[in-house]
């Protein structure tokens, strides 16, 4: 019998307690990120796993294991660079902000300062791209100093209203590319009033679901893809998952090598239990 607690990080084979490094081999060539027990974002080394938790209050999610990812914005937080075009006016922006991830490198603007545009308070920032296809994801993590609604997503045919509100959020939208106006990113406001904005870690990926936080500074980048496999185990198993949101898969009557590993249906697995 093998358990593996991923949330608890405790593992046990034959009943004894066991290093994971001693029942799953991991690899993955990139650095990538995670929320640590504290509530933030960090980075993780390469080859290193992630335990994940939910963001704000630490609680444990298990490990969470991805495919590879490209973030195809060139710049996910320097939101001043030319590169980022204005949605009717483009807002100023300030700096040094603490962002998701504890660093000063969030930026702000006022919404009182953005007017123009055929809504004649309406500003914001967008990405013009035409060359990519298919179903894409647009992500951006927001919060505000009062309660306001943006609209977010891709162009203004594909996107949605969404809530900001005083706490860091993570926003997605999911539509197919290319659309009308060969966007792959937008967000604006038009409440022109004395509201802060801050914006951090922008998004878009070629995929129906948006991945972990993937920087860049000046042109796409890419995470790699968690490898994981199970060792020194062999034979035939019944297995079940439980995932971050308590679900439960059984994999009945699994024929287990070396470097086995299932199919998951989510990214974040709490426990594998063998039997």
């Amino acid at each position: 019998m093998l358990a593996l607690d991923f949330a608890a990080q405790t593992y046990r084979a034959s009943g004894s307690p066991v290093a994971l490094s001693s029942v799953v081999s991991f690899a993955r060539g990139s650095t990538a990120m995670r929320v640590a027990a504290s509530g933030q974002l960090e980075t993780v080394a390469v080859d290193v796993p992630r335990f994940d938790h939910a963001f704000g209050t630490g609680v444990p999610l298990g490990v969470l294991i991805e495919s590879s990812a490209t973030n195809v914005l060139d710049y996910s937080n320097d939101f001043a660079q030319s590169y980022w075009t204005p949605y009717a006016s483009k807002p100023t922006f300030t700096s040094e902000h603490i962002a998701p991830d504890g660093t000063a490198s969030a930026r702000s603007w006022n919404c009182s300062l953005t007017t123009g545009g055929a809504g004649g308070a309406r500003g914001g920032i967008l990405v013009v791209n035409g060359s990519y296809t298919g179903t894409a994801t647009a992500s951006v993590w927001l919060k505000a100093s009062a309660p306001l609604t943006m609209r977010f997503g891709h162009s203004d045919s594909t996107s949605m209203m969404i809530n900001v509100t005083s706490e860091w959020q993570r926003f997605t939208y999911t539509a197919p590319l290319p659309n009308g106006q060969s966007r792959i990113f937008m967000l604006y406001e038009d409440v022109n009033t004395d509201i802060d904005v801050s914006i951090w870690g922008a998004q878009t990926e070629i995929g129906g679901q948006a991945t972990s936080v993937i920087q860049t500074s000046g042109s796409p980048a890419s995470r790699a893809a968690d490898v994981v496999g199970l060792t020194g185990i062999s034979g035939v198993y019944d297995v079940t998952l439980t995932y971050d949101d308590n679900s439960t898969e059984a994999l009945v009557a699994q024929t287990i090598t070396e470097g086995w590993w299932p199919s998951l249906s989510r990214p974040r697995l709490k426990s594998l239990l063998a039997v």
